[in-house]
Order: structure tokens, then C-alpha cells, then sequence
């Protein structure tokens, strides 16, 4: 356990410190479009949308940098050959999936810290609703990492590898209840479908943006978490040595 928890960090550390303090712009990158949603938001309809629009850029953040280990794990496997560089090394294929799984929250770091930061500054926590909305962020960044990962697994060739995890996270953020309220559905339950979802229902709930049923939040707990489970059971299977 030991071993697998320095492999783990030592990994990390390599795809999510370094990445981040060298080519910084990629971080920029990754923010331009919740950032632009934010603005939208703040300009529209004030303190209010401005609340939305962190709320939807702390959830968007999370998804998509772990959604964004399809093109990092791809990557790894077939252009520098890193991943079969590691099959000669005492480092397990577990310890390599959930060491790129750290690494996209790592990545994520400054940007969560800003939307958590700014949220805290309004005033839009309180201590119970804190501790929901991290726990939550954790159990979407596992289910969105983990989905990622397997995803990786199945792709062959790289030009698909940085177009899919795109597409990917703007479906996830925008056709799932993240800067809009579940209410507008014709269930209020459809709304935890998706895992970005739950998550946005959890988080909306917490910081008091909407009044659901306690049956929809509840829902919402159960999708977030089945959906962690199913992610981790899934990067278990899937975390193999390939040679191509």
C-alpha cells in the first residue's frame, strides 16, 4: 500500500504539478469557457448569476479535467510510449491509472481554488453545505477521472484523443442541470442522470440556488455515487499494460 501510494504521487506529481507550473496556458485554456459563462452570468443577472456562474465553473472544472485523461493517458501509451516504458519498472498498472486521476485534480487545483475562494467571499457557504459540496466534487472528480481512463483505453489513434474529451465535457456540463436549475425538466429526478448532474443538484441545494424535494437530492447522492463506483470498478478493470 505504501508502494502504490508514492507510485501514486510520484505520478501525480508528473502529469499534474509539473504540466501546471511549465505550461500554464493550458490551464488558461481549460478555463476560457466556464470563465466566459461566469461573465455572462454576473453581467445578466448580478450577484445572483454570479453565484451560478461559479458554482457551474467549479463543477465544469472538475468534469472536464478529469474527462481530459483521454487525451493525457492516450498520449502516454502511443506517441511517447511512457506507459510501456513502466512495464519494465515495479510500478503497477492501478497505481499508474490512479496516479493520472491525481494528476487531473492536481491540474484542476488553481481553478477550484478560485470558484471555492469567490463563492466563500459572497458568503455562500455555510459549514453543512461546505462539507456537501466537497464531498461531492470528490465523487465527481473520481466518476469523470475514472470515466476518462477507460475511455483512453479504447481509442487507437491520437487525432481522436484531444477532440473527444471536448465534446465530452461540454455535453456533460451543459445538457445536465449545471447553470440551470433541474426544476425546468419535466422531473426533476432526470436531473441526476448524468454525474455532473447530481453533482449540479447537490451543489445547487447546498448553496441555497434552489429548493429541491429531499427525494431529488437523495437521488442525486445515489447517481454521484454509483457512478464513482462504477468508475473505480471500471479504471480497476481496464488499468492493464498495453503494448500498443
Amino acid at each position: 500500500m505504501k508502494k502504490l501510494l508514492r507510485d501514486m504521487l510520484v505520478i501525480g506529481w508528473l502529469n499534474g504539478w509539473v504540466p501546471l507550473v511549465r505550461s500554464w496556458i493550458w490551464l488558461v485554456a481549460n478555463s476560457v469557457t466556464p470563465l466566459s459563462f461566469l461573465i455572462v452570468l454576473a453581467v445578466y443577472a448580478g450577484e445572483a448569476g454570479l453565484r451560478w456562474g461559479l458554482l457551474g465553473g467549479l463543477i465544469w472544472t472538475v468534469a472536464s479535467n478529469g474527462i481530459s485523461l483521454i487525451g493525457d493517458a492516450t498520449f502516454y501509451r502511443l506517441e511517447i510510449k511512457f506507459q510501456q516504458m513502466l512495464v519494465a519498472a515495479p510500478v503497477s498498472p492501478i497505481a499508474y491509472a490512479l496516479g493520472l486521476a491525481l494528476s487531473s485534480f492536481i491540474f484542476a487545483a488553481p481553478a477550484v481554488a478560485f470558484y471555492v475562494g469567490y463563492l466563500a467571499a459572497l458568503g455562500a457557504f455555510t459549514a453543512t453545505g461546505a462539507v456537501l459540496l466537497g464531498i461531492s466534487m470528490v465523487l465527481l472528480w473520481i466518476s469523470t477521472a475514472g470515466l476518462g481512463f477507460a475511455i483512453s483505453t479504447a481509442i487507437s489513434q491520437m487525432r481522436y484523443a484531444w477532440a473527444v474529451p471536448g465534446i465530452l465535457a461540454a455535453v456533460l456540463s451543459a445538457m445536465a442541470p449545471v447553470y440551470w436549475p433541474a426544476t425546468v425538466l419535466p422531473n426533476e429526478l432526470l436531473g441526476a442522470l448524468l454525474p455532473t448532474g447530481a453533482a449540479g443538484v447537490i451543489g445547487q441545494a447546498a448553496l441555497g440556488l434552489v429548493h429541491y424535494g429531499v427525494h431529488v437530492v437523495t437521488a442525486s447522492w445515489i447517481s454521484l455515487s454509483a457512478y464513482a463506483a462504477i468508475s473505480l470498478i471500471l479504471l480497476a478493470k481496464v488499468a492493464r499494460w498495453r503494448q500498443v
